[in-house]
């Protein structure tokens, strides 16, 4: 199994199996637990449509990602879910802090096959020396008493993440820091000419989005040795892929980056 980074360039939006059910919110996709993730039939599915247009990687296709619609062929490469692992929390005046939680690491370390990072689960972690012991704020959210962190924490280089803008938190206070970083945009739809009241406001409705520069883990592996040219699929995963929907209006890019040990 292949361990790579998913890294959101824009902010992308996968609805909710319960998105119709929730009036003028559109939300994001979530677990029952209200993590974030993304189901590997939604990565699949992007993945291949980006392949079936690209005139490179058109005679793969039916090899990587099997056959569509009425035909059941099975493809040579599974594909598995995208997991959180970091989740930036933009402050104003103070830019962007990526958070995560003992089990989104523990997840990426087991599925890595490497030791737990060794953090309590009752404690503030960052990787700022300057504010060991001090009170940080994002938005509108206190943590007093941070504890400085030096331990190896799994991420994506430097340039992606920060080496010291880093918070760990307890596993039962991450929703709130997905709340709070999830990007929330209201759209309308207008009329040609004003209604009866007066209004050119036909439909108004909220759609939310993982933020950009979230970062989440994804895997692959391969059905024995049938799938065909992996040079060429890891080359094709390099490339920018559009996920989730309303790529119209600026949501879906993503980059997929290899891990590459402690970066």
């Amino acid at each position: 199994m292949t361990i790579e980074w998913l890294i959101c360039r824009e902010p992308v939006h996968i609805g909710g199996a319960d998105s119709s059910s929730r009036g003028n919110n559109n939300p994001i996709f979530r677990l029952p637990d209200r993590s974030p993730a993304i189901p590997g039939s939604s990565l699949r599915g992007a993945l291949r449509e980006h392949a079936k247009n690209e005139k490179e990687f058109q005679p793969f296709v039916l090899n990587w990602f099997g056959g569509d619609k009425n035909d059941m062929t099975r493809g040579n490469i599974s594909l598995g879910w995208g997991w959180p692992v970091w989740w930036p929390v933009h402050v104003l005046g103070y830019g962007n802090w990526w958070v995560s939680c003992p089990s989104w690491l523990n997840r990426f370390q087991q599925l890595c096959q490497k030791p737990p990072v060794n953090l309590a689960n009752n404690q503030v972690y960052i990787t700022e020396p300057q504010l060991k012991n001090k009170t940080v704020y994002l938005r509108w959210l206190k943590l007093t008493n941070v504890q400085y962190c030096d331990k190896y924490l799994p991420a994506p280089n430097h340039a992606e993440v920060p080496q010291n803008r880093r918070i760990v938190v307890p596993d039962d206070c991450i929703n709130l820091i997905v709340d709070m970083g999830l990007v929330r945009q209201p759209r309308v739809k207008l009329l040609d000419e004003q209604n009866e009241k007066g209004s050119l406001v036909e439909n108004l409705f909220a759609v939310e989005g993982i933020p950009p520069q979230a970062v989440f883990m994804i895997s692959w592996t391969t059905r024995g040795d049938k799938a065909q040219d992996l040079e060429k699929w890891q080359q094709f995963l390099r490339n920018e892929h559009y996920l989730g929907g309303l790529w119209s209006v600026g949501y879906g890019r993503i980059c997929i980056s290899p891990f590459a040990g402690e970066e």
